[in-house]
């Protein structure tokens, strides 16, 4: 198979919000998709039958990073944009302190991230496309208090700040943004009393569903003018 250009590379692509995503760039642009999975499913199968390149990769085993890079210089003449949406959610009785559980948190959301942008950036620069771009998915709760995500949402502040610090080391030739979300859908698992509970939450009180993520990401794949920025998909939830 001979090497992509301007690829897309979407870690976490084989399900949820990142296996959206991956459908989204293929339907709707020319960009060759190349995502990353953790576990084998059907999804992936189904999403390479669509044309997108899948590399299996654990990011808590900081031993699979350069490898994961060899792969991905093998199959990519140029990288278009990195969207980090790789994530674990887990509570803090779930990942306490000094556990492996803990560590992941910091891999997937923090190092990974921080090692993929340093070296990817030579394919990022060979992009001949007029935007290069970096985006991240963190949480809108960063923003908020929470005692039962501590190590969760702090790992996500981190990953901000990578946002932020990669944005003044890469400009003005690669644009690095974040998205923070809040409530984009729900789980099968989800009562209806819950379901209640955080639509009221904000103030435009709707299930959006993954599309909006995808509406954010086009958007800033597209501003000419936008880096270092946290973009809150919040439904209006800092209003109440």
């Amino acid at each position: 198979m001979s090497q992509v250009k301007n690829a897309v590379l979407i870690t976490g692509g084989g399900q949820r919000i990142g296996a959206y995503l991956v459908r989204q760039f293929i339907q709707q642009t020319d960009y060759p998709v190349v995502f990353t999975y953790r576990t084998p499913r059907a999804e992936v199968h189904e999403l390479v039958s669509l044309g997108a390149i899948a590399i299996q990769c654990d990011f808590t085993a900081q031993e699979a990073l350069p490898g994961l890079v060899e792969i991905i210089k093998e199959k990519v003449v140029s990288i278009r944009a990195i969207i980090h949406n790789a994530s674990l959610w887990l509570n803090d009785k779930q990942a306490p302190p000094f556990s492996e559980e803990y560590r992941a948190l910091f891999k997937v959301h923090v190092e990974a991230p921080i090692f993929l942008n340093q070296n990817l950036h030579s394919l990022l620069l060979a992009s001949n496309d007029k935007f290069k771009d970096i985006i991240s998915l963190s949480d809108y709760s960063v923003s908020r208090v929470t005692d039962s995500h501590i190590a969760y949402l702090s790992s996500k502040s981190a990953l901000q700040t990578v946002s932020k610090g990669f944005a003044k080391q890469f400009a003005p030739n690669i644009k690095v943004n974040d998205i923070a979300p809040a409530l984009i859908q729900f789980n099968q698992n989800d009562d209806e009393e819950y379901k209640k509970k955080r639509l009221n939450q904000s103030a435009i009180p709707i299930e959006p569903g993954a599309e909006v993520i995808w509406q954010a990401v086009d958007y800033l794949m597209n501003s000419s003018y936008t880096t270092g920025s946290i973009l809150q998909l919040d439904g209006g939830r800092h209003l109440l």
